[in-house]
């Protein structure tokens, strides 16, 4: 499944990516891994 997470980081800039993972749980884990200093907003599920 994909998902696309919000994340905001101390700055005050916001991006988003898109991560493959089995359930939206996952998905936040696996971003935070990559961007320890950014706050996850939110996770949605995305269709392609």
């Amino acid at each position: 499944m994909r998902f696309k997470v919000y994340m905001i980081n101390d700055l005050g800039n916001s991006h988003k990516e898109t991560v493959i993972a089995n359930n939206e749980c996952k998905a936040k884990r696996n971003v935070q891994l990559f961007n320890p200093s950014s706050k996850v907003l939110e996770a949605k599920w995305v269709y392609k």
